[in-house]
């Protein structure tokens, strides 16, 4: 995709130009350098939910365990004199079936706006060929993609096509400030775009590698500059130059209206993913737990210790862990949900990231002046300003 010399990839051409998106977006492309940013990342988003939980409960455990070696605790004891084992245990059996059916209603009620009468329905279609047929004014092709992850490749490749073009044609105009923006703005466009690609070469159909290359490519700031271009050099931009940078407009806000709608349909995917898995762990749990409140009190773990730890200890630290299921698998799958949320809250030209700011292309308050148009009252009347 782009343009530029064909012994070099455009990533590399961007990481040579003097004006690289470092100095326009401070912090590069977020991907995770370090360990503990890998690992943050599997966690948050690119894991599977399953092996999340079960990394989880892992962990929780090993630590169980460790704390039992360093702290050993008189289960016995415990046992014999309180009551605190099995309160525990009868606490979690009744939040297992609490949370189990808190989760299942309200996957309901999001899953329940699905069913709607047929002229519902039919506007629900309409709107998507609407949509669909947007994008085809600019592909040569009959149709645009079916796939949500081939037909983001292809907005992609239009929104790379047109920053290049906006590039081109600006080196052909008058203004070499409004030629050198285009350019350094059309090389960090072809490489996220590229990144972004890649992604989805890989993504199969449903995975979360499509919503994941959403995620990733940064359309907000790229609408923030294609709108300052026609602000700023508006009086000098010619015909062809105002036409480049309204298509690459309308592909930007229609690029930001699919990512919204594959994330709505991520949601009730995931929503109803986790209705399942719940439905599929709580009933084991719920067995589990049942069986240990029966256990704890018929004397059948022998005393014997080994490294501080006796069988009692044991079975009751699995037996807790195996508990924690639900709750552990529902933290998997919020996680996931709520991070989507945090890194998709920008909307149109608005850039919420920290550490976003856009620099050279962003505006200046000495740059804001108060124009004396007349302004409408709350009541209806218009007044001037002084």
């Amino acid at each position: 995709m782009g343009s530029g010399d064909p012994g070099r990839s455009s990533v590399e051409s961007v990481m040579e130009n003097h004006r690289s998106l470092n100095s326009i977006v401070p912090g590069g492309d977020g991907e995770p350098d370090t360990l503990r940013e890998r690992v943050s990342h599997w966690v948050l988003l690119e894991g599977r939910r399953e092996s999340v939980t079960a990394g989880l409960l892992l962990g929780v455990l090993t630590g169980l365990i460790v704390l039992s070696m360093i702290r050993p605790v008189d289960m016995y004891s415990l046992l014999q004199d309180t009551n605190t084992a099995q309160t525990l245990f009868n606490t979690l059996l009744s939040g297992t079936i609490l949370l189990v059916s808190v989760v299942v209603s309200v996957t309901s009620i999001v899953l329940s706006e699905e069913i709607t009468d047929i002229e519902s329905q039919r506007q629900r279609i309409d709107g998507s060929i609407d949509y669909r047929g947007e994008i085809e004014e600019f592909i040569e092709s009959d149709v645009s993609p079916a796939r949500p992850a081939d037909f983001l490749r292809t907005i992609l490749r239009i929104i790379d096509q047109q920053a290049s073009t906006i590039a081109d044609i600006a080196a052909d105009g008058e203004s070499e400030e409004f030629a050198e923006d285009a350019r350094t703005f059309a090389d960090e466009v072809t490489a996220e775009a590229e990144r972004a690609g890649e992604i989805l070469s890989g993504a199969r159909f449903g995975s979360f590698k499509v919503l994941l290359a959403g995620l990733n490519y940064d359309y907000s700031w790229q609408l923030h500059v294609a709108r300052r271009f026609d602000r700023t050099y508006g009086e000098e931009l010619t015909d062809d130059q105002q036409a480049a940078i309204d298509d690459l407009v309308e592909s930007l806000k229609i690029y930001a209206t699919g990512r919204e709608y594959f994330k709505s349909l991520y949601y009730k995917r995931e929503f109803a993913r986790l209705s399942s898995r719940l439905l599929y762990v709580s009933l084991p749990t719920i067995v589990v737990t049942s069986y240990v409140l029966l256990a704890l009190d018929s004397n059948l773990f022998p005393e014997v210790t080994f490294l501080t730890l006796t069988p009692l200890a044991v079975f009751v630290t699995v037996a807790y862990t195996i508990a924690l299921t639900p709750y552990v698998m529902l933290t998997a799958f919020v996680l996931r949900a709520m991070t989507v949320t945090l890194r998709t809250l920008a909307s149109g030209p608005f850039v919420l990231e920290r550490g976003s700011e856009l620099d050279e292309f962003d505006w200046d308050e000495s740059d804001i002046e108060v124009s004396d148009r007349e302004l409408q009252t709350g009541d209806g009347k218009q007044r001037a300003d002084d």
